[in-house]
């Protein structure tokens, strides 16, 4: 269940009683739910906050799943996002509308506990699997593609400055022969994340690299990383991993042993 405590998804129903009870059956199995009563607040949540999938009602007061979909998909931020209708509707004309938007899956209702929790992780573990395949490292660099050229130039740059906590998009843009916002775009599509949350990501698996060597006591490891605020440290790297960098100290230590 560890695995899935940093999986953020937002739910679109206007019900609140599924709402609330679809809400505790997902958080009972680690994801982070959003709530959105109809299209509108769910797309208002799209543009402040960061998910791993959209689970959406189709009928909905305001604005309904269709206008939500066609948004989600439309938006660089969020076109490569899983969106899931968990809906009423079962005739085929409405199912082939929704495919043809680009939707994902559907959940019809009444609907399976268990179904609505697998397809969910599934959803999330397929779109995990397709960035890790974009990122990844080929051992003859004259067959990797430009994309990965670029990305393994942007976290080559991330690790020779990686103790540089004011790590600036203007030292971006001084290495790189680009506009910074275009750095930014390429990033986004490429693997899904913004370039700061890159930046984050690439100094917390660095950090848990030298914890678990145990090259440097904790308190210098996170400024090596670029930290400069423990309890900021502690907290990214629990969101990130589902455990305190100090317990995944003792914990290494006792398998030692």
């Amino acid at each position: 269940m560890n695995n899935y405590l940093s999986d953020k998804i937002l739910l679109c129903e206007d019900d609140p009683v599924l709402r609330h009870n679809i809400t505790n059956l997902l958080e009972m199995e680690g994801f982070h739910v959003y709530q959105a009563s109809n299209g509108m607040e769910a797309q208002q949540l799209l543009n402040a906050k960061r998910v791993a999938l959209i689970l959406s009602d189709w009928a909905m007061p305001i604005m309904d799943g269709i206008d939500l979909l066609k948004f989600a998909k439309s938006d660089p931020n969020t076109s490569h996002l899983p969106f899931i209708f968990l809906t009423a509707k079962s005739a085929i004309e409405d199912k082939l509308t929704a495919l043809n938007l680009m939707a994902d899956d559907f959940i019809t209702k009444p609907f399976s506990l268990q179904e609505l929790v697998l397809k969910c992780r599934n959803a999330i573990e397929n779109r995990k699997r397709i960035v890790k395949s974009n990122i990844s490292q080929s051992d003859d660099t004259n067959y990797l593609s430009r994309d990965q050229k670029f990305l393994n130039q942007i976290k080559d740059f991330i690790n020779i400055h990686l103790s540089n906590e004011n790590l600036s998009l203007d030292d971006f843009g001084k290495e790189f022969p680009m506009s910074i916002s275009s750095i930014q775009k390429n990033i986004k599509r490429i693997c899904g994340k913004s370039l700061f949350q890159l930046i984050l990501e690439t100094r917390l698996i660095k950090a848990k690299t030298m914890i678990e060597a145990d090259t440097a006591p904790i308190s210098e490891v996170l400024y090596q990383c670029g930290f400069n605020n423990h309890n900021h440290f502690t907290k990214k790297f629990k969101e990130h991993f589902g455990i305190l960098p100090s317990k995944m100290k003792k914990n290494e230590k006792s398998s030692i042993s």
